[in-house]
């Protein structure tokens, strides 16, 4: 008897979790939806529009990036085209670098026409808090806003050149992660180029 009121108090838990699953999926969705778009709007804030590329193309064109991001790599993940009014302005990469400390690290990179970096914001880090978390912070992710640079290393003692990351205190693994997903979206940009 025990067993099967058990039983059907755990149907009865799992019926509730799924309906209340299935209630908040949706919103849950759109929130994560808007907060790319905020992200997109954040790292090319001229654009009126965004046409996004098809994710065979982008597929086929990661296949040519030949440069060493790092131990693990990373993926392109989804790039846009950016328009004000129906003028392209330039675009918009979404990489996901697999070498932070604390895993990945998803980061959304604007670029414009002249191949400088409009803007760059993390959707997603999981660091070492006072450390690697840092990254998060305007200060650390302007380094690269401004820049027209082919690619940019990390370096400890002060930066010298347009084409040089202070490094996090602390947090070399996370300067280097994201420098890589930075370097990458710039070799990504020059394959996309045109299209």
């Amino acid at each position: 008897k025990d067993i099967l009121i058990l039983c059907i108090i755990t149907v009865i838990c799992g019926g509730v979790l799924g309906y209340v699953y299935q209630i908040t999926l949706s919103p849950i969705e759109k929130q994560a939806q808007q907060s790319q778009q905020d992200a997109y709007l954040e790292v090319m804030k001229e654009a009126t529009s965004f046409k996004e590329i098809n994710s065979k193309e982008i597929n086929k064109l990661a296949k040519q990036l030949k440069n060493n991001y790092g131990k693990n790599g990373i993926t392109i993940e989804k790039a846009l085209k950016s328009f004000k009014q129906k003028e392209s302005i330039g675009y918009i990469i979404q990489v996901v670098d697999h070498d932070g400390f604390g895993g990945d690290i998803e980061i959304i990179v604007g670029i414009n026409l002249q191949k400088e970096i409009t803007g760059v914001e993390i959707l997603s880090i999981d660091e070492t808090v006072g450390l690697g978390m840092n990254a998060k912070n305007e200060e650390f992710r302007n380094q690269y806003v401004g820049k027209k640079v082919d690619h940019f290393q990390v370096v400890k003692n002060g930066k010298q050149n347009e084409d040089e990351v202070d490094s996090l205190s602390g947090a070399t693994i996370t300067s280097k992660a994201m420098t890589n997903g930075i370097n990458g979206a710039l070799d990504f940009y020059d394959l996309l180029k045109g299209r």
